[in-house]
């Protein structure tokens, strides 16, 4: 079985095996184990017999028995994904290319929230900010509403329409958004920023990386980002992982690789206190001063490379509290098609640190949350945070 591990804001072992194998098998354990699942041998037979509409066939039950088993767990990461989101999802955690509208979702006290939108893409266009609350997607909605079933809704055909009824700041407004093919960017340099920016940092001789998202290009755009910037001999590195919400934990470490030369980069718990370590291979080439970004909605797998940079003291990280998801998922492929996300390991930094719900407290608190804000104020405060970044590197070169 492929499994890969997973550490992202909204994903999430299946507990009980009976619904991979079908509903069949269910019923015949069912039979065999009448306490236990006579419950649900009882519902099927009363929907077959009695609902009204004859429609609904055995995988919509099955799928639907799935899904609530793993609600019924009432953690935030652990989800069950039927076949078309199962692909859905394989699609933008692996090979970061889906159709939608280009956004990355969280769900933050039972609402769906935007982490980031994907820049160039239509929800940026039509102006969708970090920290805008989804609050209704095609007149369905989103409170309490699974993450999965906000993230099957966005996407359709190329082409077509989604409406979304967004808050901000306390206001609602409605916005047409056309979806598109989207390659989301995993790393990029400078180039993101404005001229102005650019030229500053040139100047200085200071390089810029960003990774928007961990996946399995990630490693491979970092290995080779840091040679083009090795090529220029800068003085010194902002690393920005600013509303990075997480991805593969293997692509975290091999970025973490470029920076640690020794020792352990992240730690993971499972549920029986059995710990495993990750450690540096001796290939780090970034030993050069270094100032992380980080916001409230850096997390997971970003906070795993940040949190080891931080206590190993070779970076200086900069912004605001990060969003404190210390958990990990393993993805978990399922007969027909389907799958399932399962929170399996909590993970310590590198000193032993559970950020779970907490988050890394930055070594320079610039600018503030970003939820709720204007995109005037946003960039004000991003702009801010790149300022103090900036700053901070010339004073560890003096």
């Amino acid at each position: 079985m492929n499994r890969r591990l997973l550490s992202a804001l909204g994903v999430v072992v299946l507990v009980a095996g009976v619904f991979a194998a079908g509903y069949g098998t269910a019923l015949r354990r069912a039979n065999a184990v009448p306490a236990s699942f006579g419950l649900l041998r009882d519902l099927e037979r009363l929907v077959e017999t009695r609902f009204i509409d004859r429609q609904v066939n055995d995988a919509q039950l099955l799928y639907g028995a799935a899904g609530g088993m793993l609600a019924a767990v009432n953690d935030p990461y652990t989800r069950f994904m039927d076949p078309q989101a199962f692909k859905e999802f394989q699609e933008a955690a692996f090979s970061g290319q889906f159709t939608g509208i280009g956004i990355i979702m969280d769900l933050k006290n039972g609402q769906v929230i935007v982490v980031s939108p994907i820049p160039g893409t239509p929800a940026a266009r039509a102006g969708l900010l970090a920290g805008d609350r989804i609050v209704q997607i095609d007149g369905h909605p989103t409170h309490d509403m699974a993450l999965q079933r906000a993230v099957s809704l966005i996407r359709g055909p190329r082409g077509t329409v989604v409406h979304l009824n967004v808050s901000r700041g306390g206001q609602t407004r409605a916005v047409a958004i056309t979806r598109d093919v989207i390659q989301a960017p995993s790393v990029s340099g400078e180039d993101v920023l404005d001229k102005g920016d650019r030229d500053r940092l040139r100047a200085l001789k200071l390089a810029y990386l960003r990774i928007v998202t961990f996946d399995e290009r990630t490693g491979d755009e970092f290995t080779h980002a840091v040679t083009t910037v090795l090529a220029r001999s800068p003085r010194g590195l902002i690393f920005d992982l600013r509303s990075n919400g997480g991805g593969l934990v293997e692509s975290a470490v091999r970025v973490a690789n470029e920076f640690i030369p020794t020792g352990t980069i992240v730690s993971t718990v499972d549920r029986d206190g059995k710990r495993a370590r990750e450690e540096a291979n001796g290939t780090a080439r970034l030993h050069l001063p270094v100032v992380v970004l980080v916001n409230e909605f850096t997390a997971s797998a970003s906070e795993i490379v940040a949190g080891a940079l931080q206590d190993d003291h070779l970076a200086t990280l900069v912004g605001v509290q990060t969003f404190g998801k210390g958990v990990v998922q393993t993805v978990f492929p399922l007969p027909g098609g389907s799958g399932a996300a399962i929170t399996t390991f909590k993970y310590l930094t590198p000193s032993g640190r559970s950020i779970h719900k907490i988050g890394l407290k930055p070594d320079v608190t610039a600018g503030t949350p970003l939820e709720g804000k204007s995109v005037e104020d946003i960039r004000r405060i991003q702009e801010q945070q790149l300022n103090r970044a900036i700053e901070v590197l010339q004073a560890r070169l003096r």
